[in-house]
């Protein structure tokens, strides 16, 4: 069993906050790995690429369809979600399913990657259902709407995210901030959104603009419809939110919120009930009740107006004004907060959440005079450009594409640690070669009997067949075989973390199974092999209990690698505590920790240190002072943007491989 721990955080060691980087890699009989570190309307339309002449629309039914973020929100070859609403006016109850599909296959008329969900409309009822989609690379994604009868009723195409948008999500029925922010560089020095094909990101500078949508709410609670999986943030950068209607989310949508900030996501908060200062909610984000104070210097603070890169296709060349202070009217309302992980910042106040950050705004950007003040949108467009930087130190986030992951595949395929059988059968071959032919012939001609070579060739052919049989029998085995990979991130000290597990399975003759989701709040799906014409046919039920993938096709002696995007517990976390002279290390993770890499590089990244340790009971803690100092697995390297330079590190566990296989013979590999 293997495990990773990292911690992104940066600047001066200390309690709680380190800037640490910790890598474990635990072992045991599984293998996993675990890494600690406007308002859119819902609308109608027909899908063009196909006749509606096969649509059957019921009378007093109302379906609208959209995305949940809106177009933007459905990254091509990720996850998102789309609220369906059927509207049943009719005075008898309605039965049906929605079928929603990632895209048209390139290579054939199939539909990728369906997900499949039944409804029941009672008589003058709404129904909402948010359905995950994994979507196409290539196509775009639809939904169709069938009757219980299995009669098409309603049939709708969406597009997909564009890239070089850095989104927020104000959650807001009409959002204010929208028209000032829009097409605003957002100036990230590192800048997540600038393209991705098959899961590879291509970071740039400066590409991304701001974009702001806003969810749809429920007609009856008057609440919003935010994401019931952490997978459906998977385009989002940041959420502006008002502490009366983030206290009201129901458990689903509060832990798909709190998951997406906990992988690296950004949660803005504007306190509306002094209340909800001690809120359970707020104090869970924020590790304590917040205090209210007076406006700090720190919020004062001026903010760099970020510039258009010329160079980058399509990028709008507007920019805000500058300002240097508030506006009278904002000054008067202006505070700032602290309390627990909470002290002020730029933006009223900031706290660490798992990879990601907590922001308490010491303004309220959705109503006047704030949101007409140029202060407060240098604010918020600065805030975006953090939470686009903060994503660097992210692996992997929920619901981000899929990818070829020829590595994954290797340490889940058996075929791979059978390798010696082929060897061995080529060398059998050869000898049965050298033998049946030219030494049986010879032998009986020596004798005085060459006919009776032909006696003994058909047994020794049988021979030799018989014994590649055994050979391809004792490699492969004559059972089915399941074997699991899982990469869990999680700041320091938190006990759980964003997982990504990997299932390979491996059978002798061909089979369906089904595949379940660890909890309600996971997605899962194939991954890739990279063959051309490879078409995704996974067929995903979709009910209360999470997500179900349906009559999965094993095919003899291939490995199928299923991944799934949820959470991961860590008993009580793995904490780096101590001061810019020592850290200590302490294991509550529930598991034994072997082949310890952490990472420190302190304010002076020419200063970093990598130390070592081969093995961290449970339960244990070690000082970095009795810990072996080792080759840097990480190389510090400057690039520049036009908010100046950044520092950063180039991360490369292979730079310790020969400590890693001591410590555990295949560690480094694995």
């Amino acid at each position: 069993m293997k495990a990773i721990a990292l911690s992104p955080r940066r600047g001066p060691v200390r309690f709680g906050l380190t800037l640490a980087v910790l890598i474990a890699l635990l072992f045991g009989p599984v293998v996993v790995d675990l890494i600690v570190h406007g308002s859119h309307g819902l609308v109608s339309s027909a899908w063009a690429d196909e006749d509606d002449d096969d649509i059957e629309k019921p009378e007093n039914i109302e379906i609208l369809a959209s995305p949940i973020f809106g177009p933007q929100s459905l990254p091509g070859g990720g996850w998102g979600e789309i609220l369906v609403r059927i509207t049943n006016d009719g005075k008898k109850p309605y039965k049906g399913r929605v079928v929603a599909f990632g895209g048209l296959s390139a290579w054939s008329d199939d539909e990728e990657a369906t997900a499949h969900a039944s409804f029941s409309a009672a008589a003058g009822a709404t129904v909402s259902l948010r359905i995950p989609v994994r979507v196409s690379d290539l196509n775009d994604p639809a939904i169709r709407v069938f009757d219980e009868d299995d009669k098409k009723i309603h049939q709708q195409a969406f597009v997909r995210a564009v890239d070089n948008r850095t989104i927020l999500v104000d959650v807001a029925k009409t959002s204010a901030l929208g028209a000032a922010l829009r097409d605003t560089p957002v100036g990230a020095r590192f800048d997540p959104w600038t393209g991705a094909m098959h899961g590879s990101w291509t970071a740039g500078t400066t590409n991304s603009t701001a974009d702001v949508v806003s969810p749809a709410y429920d007609v009856v609670t008057g609440d919003p419809l935010l994401p019931r999986r952490a997978a459906g943030y998977a385009r989002v950068t940041a959420v502006l939110m008002r502490s009366e209607e983030l206290v009201r989310l129901p458990p689903l949508e509060m832990e798909a919120l709190a998951t997406f900030v906990a992988s690296g996501g950004t949660l803005s908060i504007i306190i509306t009930r002094p209340e909800d200062l001690r809120a359970p909610v707020l104090v869970s984000f924020c590790g304590d009740a917040i205090r209210e104070l007076d406006a700090t210097d720190a919020t004062r603070d001026p903010v760099v107006v970020p510039v258009p890169n010329p160079s980058s296709p399509g990028v709008s060349g507007r920019t805000l004004p500058p300002a240097t202070s508030p506006a009278a009217e904002v000054e008067e309302k202006l505070k700032s907060y602290e309390g627990g992980n909470l002290v002020p910042s730029l933006y009223g106040g900031s706290a660490p959440y798992g990879l990601g950050e907590v922001h308490v705004l010491g303004f309220d950007p959705q109503t006047k005079p704030a949101v007409d003040s140029a202060w407060v949108h240098l604010r918020m467009v600065d805030l975006m450009r953090r939470a686009n930087e903060r994503m660097s130190g992210v692996l992997f986030r929920p619901g981000s594409p899929h990818g070829y992951v020829s590595e994954v595949r290797q340490q889940l395929d058996p075929n791979e640690s059978s390798r010696w059988s082929i060897l061995l059968s080529a060398l059998l071959l050869l000898g049965y070669a050298l033998v049946a032919g030219p030494g049986n012939f010879t032998f009986w001609r020596k004798k005085g009997q060459p006919l009776r070579a032909l006696v003994w060739l058909p047994v020794m052919s049988l021979t030799a067949f018989g014994s590649i049989v055994v050979i391809g029998v004792v490699a492969k085995g004559c059972s089915g075989r399941a074997r699991h990979l899982t990469v869990i991130e999680a700041g320091a000290g938190m006990d759980t973390g964003t997982a990504r597990r990997w299932r390979g399975f491996f059978v002798p003759s061909a089979q369906e199974l089904d595949v379940h989701t660890g909890s309600a709040s996971s997605i899962l799906g194939s991954e890739k092999t990279g063959g051309r014409d490879e078409t995704l046919l996974d067929k995903i039920q979709v009910d209360r209990e999470g997500l179900r993938l349906e009559a999965v096709q094993l095919r003899p002696w291939e490995t199928m690698v299923i991944r799934e995007d949820g959470l991961g517990q860590l008993g009580e976390g793995i904490a780096i505590v101590g001061d810019t002279e020592e850290v200590e290390v302490i294991n509550r993770s529930g598991h034994n920790l072997v082949g310890l890499v952490l990472f420190l590089p302190y304010d002076d990244p020419s200063h970093a240190e990598t130390l070592f340790i081969d093995r961290l009971d449970d339960g244990e803690r070690v000082k970095s002072d009795d810990m072996k100092q080792v080759k840097r697995v990480a190389e510090p390297f400057t690039t520049s943007g036009p908010l100046g330079l950044l520092d950063a590190f180039d991360f490369n566990v292979a730079r310790v491989h020969d400590r890693l296989d001591e410590a555990s013979p295949g560690l480094h590999d694995a």
